[in-house]
This record gives C-alpha cells, sequence and structure tokens, in this order.
C-alpha cells in the first residue's frame, strides 16, 4: 500500500532545490579562510562573512550552481529540498567548521571567556538621554493617562454636539444584495440574450441553449467561463465600486464644505475641490467608453504596452493623485446568506500631497514628477533594473496619463478649469504620441517623442507661470484641512447604485460562440494563472456602476447602497493611570554592528595610487573601541559588482552564502553565554530611503531576519540608523539616533504600576501573534494545498508581579516551514509553543492573527474553505486546545482605521472598551464577529508626514466555534461586567505601551505587530526575487531550515 507521504512526494508539483553545490562552495572556502578574528585587546571579534561571500559569488569560473534548475511555471522556490538529509548534514559541517574556527581564533579553552567579554550589562549603557552607541535611560519612569471614550454616529442617538466631541472619523459602508439571486439572474440573461441573436427553434437556438446547459452543468462539478466571471465579480466588485465612490466622498465633502463660509473664504481651493470632481468624473466615463475599442487605449513606452481601460479599472486607479480619498482598515464585515446580503465598513481618509520621506520628496507631486523625469537618478536606476523596468514604465505612463488629464487647462484661458474638458487636448498632445507607431518605422524617434513628451507633462505641473498646480494644490489642501477641523458634526449621506456587466463582454453572434463553445469574448477559462489574471483584468473594463434602474445594456447586476457617517467620540469621564519603567536586571548586552567600509585613494610622491580600504567614520567615532561584533563589508563592491543585477547569479550566491553565515557565525557565538542575553544588531543607511540601494534593502532584510531567528534562543532586535547628515551639525540625525536606539530597546521587559487603585484579576497571560508568508509554490491554483509557507510569529509574556504591578516580557518568536493542507488545519509549530506555556501554567492566551476580512462578496468562497478563516478556523482552534481542557485561548485580530484628533494631546490615550458601544461601528447580523477594544493615540501626529491619527480595532469571532469556546470568548472578551475582561482588556492596552518608543511623538505603539503581520512584516521583507523569471525566495524560511539543521534535527 502506498503511503500518503510517498504519494505526496510523487504528486509535488513544486520546484526541487538542490544547495549541495553552494554549501560545498562555502566548506571550501573555510579551508582557506579563518572567518574570526579578536582584537588585541580581545574587546572586538570581527566576522568575515563578507569577505568569504564576495569571493564566492565573484568567481569568474566555476561559480556554484543555481539549487534551482526549474523556472517555468514557478512562482516561489526556497526549502522543498531534493534531500533535506544533506541540507541539514551539511548545514551542520559548516556549524563544525565554524566552531572549530572560533575556538582556534579564541585560543586554547578561551573560547566562552573570550565570548563573555564580549557582553556587558545592559545597566552599564543606562544614561540620562540616548546616544550612540548603545546608551539609554534605561532607569527613568514615564507616566501615562488613559481616557474612556463613547460613540456617537448615525446608528445611535445624537446626545453631544460637535464641539464636545475630542475625535472625528468618517466611515464607509457598503451594503451589496441580491447575492443569492446572482447565478439565477445571470443565467436567465444568457437565455433571452440567445432569443435575440437566434431565432426559436432554430438549429443555432437550440445549438446555443444546449451549450448554456453543458456549461452550466460543468460549472457544478469544475471549473467553466461562468465560474471564473462568478469570480471576478466576487472579488473585483467592491474594488471596482470603491473607485466611484472616492469621487462620490469628495462631492460629500464639496457638499457640505459650500454650507461653510470656507467656499468663500477660500474661493480657490473650493474651485479646485469642483474641477478635481469634474476632471475625475469624465475621467472615469473616458475610460468607461463602451464606443471606443481597446486600441484606442494602449500606449507604449519603450515596448512596455498598457491598456488604461484595464489599468485604471480598479480602486487605486486615482491613489497616485497628490491629494484624493483613500480607504484604510476595514472595520467589519457582515454577510446574511439567506437574504444574500453583504456589508462591509471601512475607514475613509485623504491623502493631502504629504511629503514622502522615504525618497525625500516635500510632496506627492514631487515624487510622482521626479518619477516621470527621464532625466532624472531615480527614473534612469528603474529603467535600468531588469526586475523593475516592465512595472515602472507602466506606472510611468499611469502617471503621465493621469496628471495631464486632471490638471490640463484652457491655454487660451476662455474656459475656467472645472468647465474645462481635456479629452480633445489629452488624445492630440498625449494619447496620440504614446503609441506603438507614433512615428512610422522609427521606435528610436517614437521613444524620443515620448521622453520630450513626459519632460512637457512635469514642467507644465510644475512650472507655477502655467498650470499652476503647486498653488491650487495647496489651496485644496488647505481647504480641506480647515474643513476636516471643524467641530460640527454632519448629516450622513446614501446613495443607491448597481454594479453591472456589460453586454459587450458576450460574443455577437452565434457562429463565434458555438466555433468558441463559449459566450465570452473573453476566454476567461485559462489553465494558466498568468493568463487567467490577465484576462480578469481585462473584464473589469465590463464591470461598470450604474443608476439604480432598468439597463438594457447589463448581463447581470448587484444592488448597492454606501453610505459616508461623521462618527464622533466623546469622553466618558473614566481615566486610568499608570506608570512604566524598564526592567534591565541580569540582563546583558552582547551588540552586532554591520560596519560599511569605504574605499579611499591615495597617491604618493612618485604618482602611484593605491586603494586603501577603511571602516566609515560613524563606526570609528562609536564604535572602534566598544565591546562589539563586527561584521564588515564593503557597500561600494557590492553596489558595483554584486547588486547592479539584482537577478544575477552573484546576487543570488552572495546573499545565501552572507546569509548563512552571519546566522550561523552569531548562533555560535551566542551558544557560549548562559545569562539572559540581548543581541542589538546595528546597520547603517547612506541616505533617506532604507532600501534606496539593493545592496541596503537586502542588509535591512537580513537583519531583521537574523533578530527574528535569533529570538527564538534570546532576546534580539535589528535597527537601521540614517547617516546621511553624520558629521553636519544637525539637530534632525541626533533625533534619529534618539529614534533608533528607542526603538532598538522597545523590546525590553517593562513593568507597569496601576496607580488609580486598579488591581488586575489575572496572573498570567500570554499573547501569541502567528502569520505566514509563501515559500514555495507553483502558479496554479489547482495545486494551492501542496504549496510550503514559512509560518511565524512572537509570544509576549504578561505576568501580575504584584497587586499593582504587572511585568511585559517579550518572551520569544518561532517559526517553521509548513505545506498548506497542514498549515490551516494543523499548525505544529503554534501547537507546540502553546503546550509549552500550558506546561509553564498559562491558561489565558490572546491568539493573535491576519483578520479574515477578503473584501470579496463571498460568491465563491465557502465556510468548508479552511483558508477562509486562515489560523482561526474551527479546525485551528480545536487542534490547538487538544489535550489542555482548561486552556481559554481567545482568537482576536486587529485593524486600523484613520481619525482626526481635535484634542491638544493632554491624555496619552483613549479607550473603548464596552461592546455595545462599538458594536455602533460595525454590526454583524451573523453574530460571527465582535469588535471588542478600540484604542487611540492621544498625542498629535506629525503634521508634515500625515493630518490623520489612526484608532487600533481589536475584534473577535463568535458563534462558529464549539459552545464552550464561544463561551471563553464572551467572558474574556466580550462580558463588560466581567473582572476578567476588564484585566485582559487592560493588559492588551498596556502591551501598546510597552513598545511604546520614548522618542517618538506618539503615546503608545499603535501598530505593535506590524513586524509580523502586513506590508512591513518580516515575511514581506524577507522575501526577493532571484531568477530573470521573477521566482521568489523566502529568506526567512531558508533561515528557519539552517536553525532547524543545527537544533530540531539531531
Amino acid at each position: 500500500m502506498t503511503s500518503k507521504h510517498t504519494f505526496e512526494e510523487n504528486s509535488d508539483p513544486l520546484a526541487k532545490l538542490d544547495y549541495n553545490p553552494l554549501l560545498d562552495s562555502i566548506l571550501e572556502a573555510l579551508k582557506n579562510n579563518n572567518i574570526f578574528k579578536f582584537s588585541p585587546d580581545g574587546n572586538r571579534l570581527l566576522i568575515s562573512a563578507y569577505k568569504i561571500a564576495y569571493e564566492i559569488a565573484t568567481k569568474k569560473e566555476n561559480l556554484p550552481a543555481n539549487p534551482l534548475t526549474q523556472t517555468m511555471g514557478i512562482r516561489a522556490a526556497t526549502v522543498n529540498f531534493s534531500s533535506e538529509t544533506e541540507f541539514y548534514s551539511k548545514i551542520q559541517a559548516i556549524r563544525d567548521e565554524l566552531k572549530e574556527q572560533l575556538d582556534t581564533a579564541g585560543g586554547e579553552n578561551q573560547t566562552k571567556a573570550r565570548v563573555e567579554n564580549l557582553c556587558t550589562e545592559l545597566s552599564q549603557f543606562n544614561s540620562d538621554k540616548a546616544a550612540l552607541p548603545f546608551n539609554y535611560p534605561f532607569t527613568t519612569n514615564h507616566t501615562f493617562r488613559s481616557q474612556r471614550l463613547i460613540i456617537e454616529n448615525s446608528l445611535a442617538e445624537r446626545k453631544g454636539t460637535g464641539t464636545q466631541s475630542v475625535i472625528k472619523a468618517h466611515h464607509l459602508n457598503v451594503r451589496f444584495e441580491g447575492l443569492s439571486q446572482f447565478d439565477e439572474k445571470l443565467s436567465a440573461s444568457l437565455k433571452a440574450y440567445i432569443d435575440t441573436i437566434a431565432s426559436p427553434d432554430s438549429e443555432d437556438w437550440e445549438e446555443l441553449n444546449d451549450l448554456l446547459v453543458n456549461i452550466s452543468n460543468q460549472d457544478k462539478e469544475k471549473t467553466s467561463e461562468i465560474t471564473e466571471l462568478r469570480k471576478i465579480v466576487d472579488t473585483e466588485s467592491l474594488p471596482r465600486l470603491l473607485r466611484d465612490i472616492k469621487i462620490e466622498y469628495l462631492e460629500y465633502l464639496r457638499n457640505e464644505c459650500a454650507k461653510t463660509n470656507l467656499s468663500k473664504t477660500n474661493a480657490l481651493g473650493f474651485e479646485c475641490l469642483e474641477t478635481l470632481i469634474a476632471r475625475l468624473q469624465i475621467f472615469s466615463n473616458y475610460i468607461d467608453n463602451p464606443e471606443l475599442d481597446e486600441a484606442h487605449y494602449e500606449v507604449t513606452y519603450l515596448k512596455a504596452t498598457v491598456n488604461l481601460q484595464t489599468a485604471f479599472s480598479q480602486a487605486n486607479a486615482f491613489d497616485m493623485l497628490p491629494i484624493i480619498p483613500d480607504y484604510e482598515g476595514v472595520i467589519g464585515e457582515s454577510i446574511d446568506k439567506d437574504r444574500g446580503i453583504k456589508e462591509f465598513n471601512l475607514g475613509l481618509r485623504l491623502k493631502l500631497n504629504g511629503a514622502v520621506n522615504a525618497y525625500n520628496e516635500d510632496s506627492a507631486l514631487d515624487y510622482y514628477m521626479t518619477e516621470i523625469d527621464p532625466n532624472s537618478q531615480r527614473h534612469k536606476d528603474q529603467l535600468n533594473d531588469p526586475a523593475r523596468a516592465k512595472n515602472f514604465k507602466i506606472k510611468v505612463l499611469k502617471i503621465a496619463c493621469l496628471y495631464y488629464f486632471i490638471f490640463a487647462v484652457d491655454e487660451n484661458g476662455k474656459i475656467p478649469d472645472k468647465s474645462f474638458n481635456p479629452i480633445e487636448k489629452f488624445e492630440s498632445d498625449v494619447l496620440s504620441k504614446l503609441k506603438p507607431d507614433a512615428i512610422i518605422d522609427d521606435p528610436k524617434a517614437t521613444d524620443t517623442q515620448v521622453r520630450d513628451l513626459l519632460c512637457q507633462i512635469k514642467n507644465s505641473l510644475l512650472n507655477q507661470k502655467g498650470w499652476q498646480v503647486i498653488t491650487k494644490l495647496d489651496a485644496l489642501k488647505n481647504l480641506l484641512q480647515s474643513f476636516l477641523k471643524k467641530r460640527e458634526i454632519l448629516d450622513p449621506f446614501s446613495k443607491s447604485v448597481q454594479i453591472c456587466i456589460n453586454k459587450s463582454l458576450l460574443q455577437k453572434t452565434p457562429a463565434k460562440i458555438l466555433n468558441s463553445r463559449s459566450f465570452f469574448s473573453l476566454d476567461l477559462n485559462q489553465e494558466d494563472q498568468l493568463k487567467a489574471k490577465t484576462k480578469a483584468r481585462e473584464a473589469l473594463a465590463y464591470i461598470e456602476v450604474k443608476p439604480p434602474e432598468v439597463n438594457p445594456e447589463s448581463l447581470t447586476s448587484l444592488a448597492v447602497t454606501f453610505t459616508f457617517d461623521d462618527v464622533r467620540y466623546f469622553t466618558d469621564g473614566e481615566q486610568q493611570e499608570f506608570a512604566m519603567k524598564h526592567d534591565i536586571s541580569g540582563i546583558k548586552a552582547m551588540p552586532v554592528v554591520f560596519a560599511p567600509q569605504q574605499v579611499k585613494y591615495t597617491t604618493n610622491n612618485q604618482g602611484v595610487t593605491t586603494e586603501e580600504w577603511d571602516y566609515h567614520p560613524i563606526y570609528k567615532q562609536y564604535f572602534n573601541n566598544k565591546k562589539v561584533i563586527i561584521i564588515p563589508y564593503r557597500y561600494q563592491n557590492l553596489r558595483e559588482n554584486i547588486f547592479n543585477n539584482i537577478q544575477s547569479p552573484e546576487a543570488r550566491i552572495y546573499r545565501q552564502v552572507f546569509t548563512i553565515l552571519t546566522y550561523l557565525c552569531l548562533s555560535i557565538c551566542r551558544e557560549q553565554i548562559a545569562d539572559k542575553l540581548f543581541i542589538p544588531i546595528f546597520r547603517f543607511h547612506f541616505s533617506d530611503i532604507t532600501d534606496t540601494t539593493e545592496d541596503e534593502e537586502f542588509l535591512n532584510s537580513l537583519t531583521k531576519a537574523l533578530a527574528h531567528i535569533i529570538r527564538r534562543d534570546c532576546l534580539a532586535d535589528a535597527q537601521g540608523l540614517n547617516i546621511k547628515k553624520f558629521g553636519i551639525p544637525d539637530e534632525s540625525f541626533k533625533f534619529r539616533v534618539q529614534q533608533a536606539l528607542s526603538s532598538m530597546y522597545s523590546l525590553v521587559p517593562k513593568k507597569f504600576k496601576f496607580q488609580s487603585g486598579y488591581e488586575p484579576q489575572l496572573d498570567k497571560l500570554a499573547i501569541i501573534v502567528v502569520s505566514s508568508w509563501l515559500s514555495d509554490a507553483v502558479w496554479d491554483e489547482k495545486d494551492r494545498a501542496t504549496r510550503r509557507s514559512n509560518i511565524y510569529g512572537e509570544i509576549i509574556l504578561i505576568n501580575k508581579v504584584s497587586d499593582t504591578v504587572i511585568k511585559i516580557e517579550p518572551f520569544k518568536t518561532f517559526s517553521d516551514n509548513e505545506k498548506h493542507y497542514r498549515m490551516y488545519k494543523e499548525p505544529t509549530i503554534v501547537s507546540d509553543e502553546i503546550t509549552k506555556l500550558y506546561q509553564q501554567d498559562y491558561r489565558h492566551i490572546l491568539y493573535i492573527a491576519k483578520a479574515p476580512y477578503t473584501r470579496s462578496l463571498g460568491l465563491t468562497q465557502f465556510e468548508s474553505d479552511p483558508e477562509s478563516l486562515f489560523f482561526m478556523s474551527q479546525d485551528v482552534i480545536k487542534y490547538l486546545k487538544q489535550g489542555k481542557p482548561d486552556i481559554k485561548l481567545y482568537p482576536v485580530f486587529m485593524d486600523t482605521y484613520p481619525a482626526i484628533n481635535l484634542t491638544s494631546g493632554k491624555v496619552d490615550s483613549f479607550y473603548i472598551p464596552d461592546i455595545e458601544e462599538l458594536a455602533k461601528l460595525s454590526v454583524d447580523k451573523s453574530q460571527k464577529t465582535r469588535v471588542f477594544l478600540n484604542l487611540f493615540t492621544g498625542r498629535s501626529v506629525d503634521k508634515k508626514r500625515t493630518f490623520f491619527n489612526s484608532v487600533v480595532c481589536y475584534s473577535t469571532l463568535l458563534n462558529i466555534y464549539d459552545p464552550s469556546d464561544t463561551k471563553d470568548i464572551m467572558m474574556g472578551l466580550l462580558d463588560k461586567d466581567s473582572t476578567l475582561q476588564q484585566t485582559i482588556l487592560q493588559y492588551i492596552t498596556l502591551f501598546h505601551f510597552s513598545r511604546y518608543e520614548v522618542n517618538r511623538n506618539i503615546a503608545f505603539k499603535l501598530n505593535p505587530y506590524s513586524k509580523l503581520i502586513g506590508d512591513e512584516g518580516i515575511g514581506t521583507v524577507s522575501t526577493f526575487t532571484y531568477t530573470n523569471r521573477n521566482v521568489k525566495f523566502n529568506n526567512l524560511a531558508f533561515l528557519t531550515s539552517i536553525r532547524s539543521a543545527l537544533y530540531d534535527k539531531k
């Protein structure tokens, strides 16, 4: 009988990776190089990982073979080894060689003492202020106040006045109806269409009806074109609608603003608002025009082509504009399957032409103009990057077309901006010049013409004597900010529309339908997933938003109602006060510094020039005489010879070898220390962009991944410091140092003392945060279950020290590589960690994972789908609780939404712990999700960066688990009269303060899970492409397997 394991191996479609040649090269290189070297005084340990990695990667001949031999159809390839046993064996061999080298460098029987000498009691870094290299005010006490709030919106009776509110937010509710009738209406429409193109009872009519029956039957059993259309409607209806709702929101603000005196005191800003609305409406109608064929919308830049109709049919179509509404956070979703209704509640904010700090741009307008400027260095660099060039060209085309259309003016000055229709001017001045054959038989001339056009658009937008865009944007920004600061409460506004599929999607004749065996002009039923996604994007052009009336051009439709609501928050009298201090007793630090070296050229009296490498001045000034582990690297060599092509064999080899060596070396050093250890990892950046160059981007990624893996065994964190202005008297550099050190030490344990008479009622609480990121996959969705992902997370312990004092301590991280079919049913690593906590008497565990929100309508997703709830499915919760009858596991997810703080910052934070209050934000009629806590910062935000604050929104799942689990959730999270619930919510609040970065202008860490979940999570930043087919490599998954070779596999 064939075992399940054998079947899995034989049917595994994932790419196999053979790292033997690479690992053999490392072993060979180590024979000739001792990677460790202690300084003469024994206070510094040099690790020459760069030297070996660079040497292996730049061999002129005999480069190690690529572990990945198959790239066609491969999406990601990292840890699906051809032989796991051989990989582990060779990693162990490298580790053993490195151990011998450390012993040699340390001297006979001196290794442990030499490494211990590199450590410093954390208390010795205590200082009255944060300063390089490692000084920090650990003994300073910090006190905080937190104020309780209540909510008023359109769902609640208005009691307070706008002048009394302390926080305001605008929310969007979108309600879809008719979901349960979708299939029926589509089938009826297709039958009716057959009657219009073929005579009843004719041969064509009968064949068309037979075909429809066959497709409908096929749809019940396997994928059909109807299945694919349903998927597109399911996933793209809300995003498509959200594009148009942005215009509606601006119209809502315009109408309310017109009721104030701002339309007169800032007449230019008000006119600019009206102009923006008018242009967006004209642009949307132009893009959606069914009278124009696809070729009309195609534009090209340097052989990269994009269809504007497809590109601007998505929710983010207008996001590149400097001032535009945006959606942030899902406050709630609810579905009523019996009535075919689904609702979404989203947060609303405005992008207000803010600074783009990452690129040192003063405004979004400046950033996008630099992007399209063919003479800018950033533009040139991205064109020269094979991995980014195509997408960048498409981005340039979209920016150029959108900005021209929105900001063009009547050059004769006769037509006011808000009345000017730019279509004719756009088509003659822009569209015609972006065609592939704009200059017949002369591609070079066409490219030159496009470059000239991009320069003209940039100059028109930035030239204050021309279109005066900067002046207009400043006036519009001032108008919107002034209006949003007003405390008057706005009336809610609702509007009904319908999402339609235009009949132009259908083939026009019976012959075409029968010959292709398809009713649709687009072949939606694609085996190749890349082609399927392309066709889905093209299909977006057929999704329309129309008034709620009979539409003869509609194939099928869904009724939609959306509502804008002005939500207000008022103080409720109750306050909490508490004090915080660091607990550094018994902790030793073993600092690690990735030290950049730069080349210097000197010429002697004979005119001979020599090359000399030296450390950057910041290292020599602050770190050269300290107890540290130094990992030097020559960044100029990396930029010129390794990362000049990030998908080259050299870049792949360097990344993998440097990763292996740095982790193994640091791990070996860590093993020598028996004390409670903290490893702070410092890196430096040479510009305002953390990823301005690929070498810096890789180092940023690697150090974060190293910190996560090392934290499985001791406390560790990674931090970067921008040293662009080092050596120049500059207050901003001092502030960056303070920020960096505050962030670095945010993981140090802290104690909190309640000062308002409150006594917590729970001795032990553990917080487990879980996430995952893809490591090995093919593009074919049918093989989804065979994918591998890296499942990772963090554990935080909260322990009651006395009646009024608790200690919050980052306990450890975890990670493992698992197949998808196991990960969403039986996540072994999570179960193992919970078992260990259980054995340490932790009975209450907050289980925090990715929010199970999808922004889809639920037309194709089934409750039986284990991935529909990610790590919070009923199967997972049952599995995690096996053998632990008295454990209380609380499934929790978190999101944020925008708000405006109307106070002066006298309170450090605000909170709403009452589910009845929070139900006003989002009512889930299915009773499956409940919001149970909102947290707000009480401090002002950096006005140069953003106008909005963020609100942290905690929710849980209900009525999908066993009754006993539901009872636990009710008692621990939802029952406001329960002392357990009150304590757990206090602990969550204090956890945010524990990640408080003292020198930042916020009261608490708004998202203490950002290193794990979201766009900046460790899985995201650890992934890069490493072949010309953009195959993904997950470095955290790679490090996870390396660590497993050392500690998990005996």
